[in-house]
């Protein structure tokens, strides 16, 4: 054998051995395509889809540090307070199926960790909602006119502000909607509250008209609010109402100094409020409400009472603002005696 035929045949056997291997080699899958996050512009901005679900979810919140003061009080009192939001939703054949979550957490004004609470939590499928949160007396779930009091400060002057474990239903058509509420009043008994809004928004602002029945008092309640835009200046006007029948109602407008719920609100209040854009970020807010009192024989301790609210907002850049508020009140009694209440704060707000 010579060499050329060694060679010939060593090429051979190298091409024959790695045949054999070839065949053996373990091929490598292909890898899955990467599910990106897709935005969801079905319910409006922030959303996204979960991925693997046609369920949108917008997660938002705030972070804010407040000091506030008060009149007869020793010093100073400060706030840190860390909310977010979880907003799912999903469209179904029965209407939009939503789940909303609120955390938030709040340092007072001794040092210390804060304890994260759930602060709301509400389910809906189309019109029908269930859960905890604020009573439809002051904020009808969904927006409204109506929501909150007259004035357009972060406190609202006086409008019985509390939140409730409640089912209610809204109707919607854009122009007019209206709800109806069945509210849990903390009492161990078998009959709810029930609170009914009318409401419509128009292009030049709209009107409400909540009543709330509170049926261990059993007390009737009322509010009418009318809201205008002023298109010429980029203001809004507000003026408003409340009305009881009973003093104890947990549905009126406590008096000034008195919190929300309390069994102290008025016979009827009635009030104004302006807002108005100053500057692409500045806005300055001013509102008054009168409150007239029950007589002693009805329960009343209160003849009349008078607020005042201010507040001036400023946004130099995205989602930071910072907020200067102030109130005084004047409480008379039955008795003649005048009491001065008077109280402000300045919050600095990160919101995302």
């Amino acid at each position: 054998m010579n060499i050329k035929s060694l060679l010939i045949g060593s090429a051979a056997a190298l091409v024959a051995v790695s045949g054999a291997r070839a065949a053996d080699a373990i091929v490598a899958a292909e890898p899955e395509p990467v599910e990106y996050v897709r935005v969801c512009d079905a319910f409006g901005t922030g959303f996204f889809y979960i991925p693997g679900t046609e369920t949108c979810l917008k997660i938002d919140g705030y972070v804010r540090f407040r000091v506030t003061a008060t009149r007869g009080t020793a010093g100073y009192v400060q706030n840190t307070r860390a909310r977010v939001n979880f907003d799912a939703r999903s469209e179904t054949e029965l209407g939009t199926l939503r789940g909303y979550i609120r955390f938030q957490s709040n340092s007072g004004n001794v040092n210390g960790d804060a304890n994260v609470v759930q602060d709301q939590a509400v389910l809906q499928l189309g019109g029908l909602w269930m859960g905890y949160t604020e009573s439809a007396w002051e904020a009808l779930w969904g927006g409204g006119v109506g929501n909150w009091g007259i004035i357009q400060t972060d406190n609202g002057g006086q409008y019985g502000y509390q939140q409730r474990q409640q089912i209610g239903y809204r109707y919607d058509s854009g122009a007019f909607y209206a709800g109806l509420t069945l509210e849990h009043d903390a009492t161990a008994d078998w009959t709810p509250d029930v609170v009914g809004v009318l409401g419509m928004t128009q292009g030049w602002g709209g009107a409400a008209v909540h009543v709330g029945y509170d049926e261990t008092a059993n007390a009737v309640g009322v509010k009418g609010m009318l809201e205008v835009a002023v298109a010429a200046t980029g203001g809004s006007l507000r003026v408003g109402g409340f009305y009881s029948n009973r003093f104890n109602n947990a549905y009126g407008a406590a008096f000034p100094g008195r919190p929300a719920g309390s069994a102290e609100v008025a016979n009827w209040s009635a009030g104004i409020g302006y807002t108005q854009d100053v500057t692409e970020t500045l806005n300055a807010t001013l509102g008054y409400q009168y409150f007239d009192g029950f007589s002693a024989a009805n329960g009343g301790t209160f003849r009349n009472a008078h607020l005042i609210e201010g507040a001036l907002s400023w946004t130099p850049v995205t989602n930071f603002n910072v907020r200067l508020e102030g109130n005084w009140g004047q409480t008379t009694s039955i008795a003649g005696v005048k009491t001065n209440t008077a109280s402000g704060f300045v919050w600095f707000r990160r919101s995302f």
